[in-house]
C-alpha cells in the first residue's frame, strides 16, 4: 500500500508528538486522528495502536501491584496473629527467663511485619522510608519493653530521603530490634537513659549506628564467649548484607553497622 505524500501539516505533526506525551504521563485517552491516507496518518495509526497497547500493559501492572499490596497485607496480618498468640502465651508464664524469650520472639516478628505493613500502605511498592520505619520501630520496642517508671528517651539523626527495599529492610529491621532490645535489658540499671539512632549513607556505604550511654560492657567482654543470641543475631544479619560490625562500650555501648550502597 502506498501513501499519499501530505507531511508539511505541522497542526497534524503537533497533534501526534501531544497524544505521544499524553502516553508518556500514563494518559490513554487521547487519540490521533485519521482524516485520509498519508504518510501521517499511517503514523497516526501507529500511535494508537501502540497506545492501546500501553493501556492495557499498564492495567496489567496495576492489577499485578494490587496483588503484590494484597500479599503484604496478609504477611503483615499472619506475623501479627503469631504476635497476638505469643502475647497472649506470655501472660500465663511466670519464670522470667521463658518471658523473656516470649517477648524477644514477639518483638522480632513485629520489626518484620512493621516492614509489610509500610509497604502496604505506600504508593511504591519497592522501597521504605528508613527514617519513619527506624522511629516507628523504636517507639514499637519501647512500648514493649519499657517499665512504668522508667525515663529512657531516643535522639534520631537520620538523613533524609533515604530507602530501602525490602530485601534490606527485614535485616536491618531485625539488627535495630537487638541492638535497641539490649539496651533496654541491660544498660539502663536505674531505668533511665538515652539512646541515639543515626543514619547516613556515602557513595558507597551505609552507615548506622545505634549507641546508648548506659553502663556498657562488662570488661574484657568477648562476642565469641559473651554474646547472647541477640548480639549473634547482630552479626549475622550484618554479613548477610555483606556488612561489618564495630562494638565501642567507652561511655555505654556504640554498634556501628557499615554495607555497601
Amino acid at each position: 500500500m502506498s501513501y499519499k505524500s501530505n507531511n508539511n501539516n505541522p497542526d497534524r505533526v503537533k497533534e501526534i508528538l501531544d497524544v505521544i506525551m499524553s502516553y508518556a504521563k500514563f494518559d490513554f485517552s487521547k487519540k490521533t486522528s485519521i482524516i485520509g491516507n498519508d504518510a501521517l496518518d499511517a503514523i497516526g495509526a501507529g500511535v494508537n495502536m501502540l497506545g492501546e497497547e500501553l493501556e492495557s500493559s499498564t492495567l496489567s501492572l496495576k492489577e499485578k501491584e494490587q496483588l503484590l499490596k494484597e500479599i503484604h497485607h496478609r504477611v503483615k496480618n499472619n506475623l501479627q496473629i503469631v504476635s497476638s498468640l505469643l502475647n497472649l502465651q506470655s501472660e500465663n508464664i511466670l519464670d522470667k527467663r521463658y518471658l523473656d524469650l516470649i517477648i524477644e520472639s514477639r518483638n522480632r516478628i513485629n520489626s518484620m511485619a512493621l516492614v509489610h505493613e509500610m509497604l502496604y500502605s505506600s504508593k511504591d511498592l519497592s522501597k521504605i522510608d528508613i527514617s519513619e520505619y527506624v522511629q516507628r520501630l523504636s517507639l514499637g520496642i519501647q512500648n514493649s519493653l519499657l517499665k512504668n517508671d522508667a525515663k529512657v528517651i531516643f535522639h534520631y539523626d537520620l538523613q533524609p530521603d533515604m530507602y530501602f527495599d525490602i530485601d534490606r529492610m527485614i535485616p536491618l529491621g531485625l539488627i535495630l530490634n537487638e541492638i535497641i532490645s539490649n539496651s533496654y535489658k541491660y544498660a539502663f540499671p536505674k531505668n533511665e537513659g538515652r539512646i541515639d539512632i543515626e543514619m547516613s549513607q556515602t557513595n558507597k556505604h551505609y552507615k548506622l549506628v545505634v549507641k546508648d550511654n548506659g553502663i556498657g560492657l562488662k570488661v574484657n567482654f568477648d562476642v565469641k564467649r559473651d554474646s547472647n543470641l541477640g548480639m549473634q543475631l547482630i552479626y549475622m544479619l550484618a554479613e548477610q548484607m555483606d556488612g561489618k560490625v564495630g562494638v565501642d562500650s567507652v561511655l555505654g555501648v556504640a554498634y556501628e553497622i557499615t554495607f555497601p550502597a
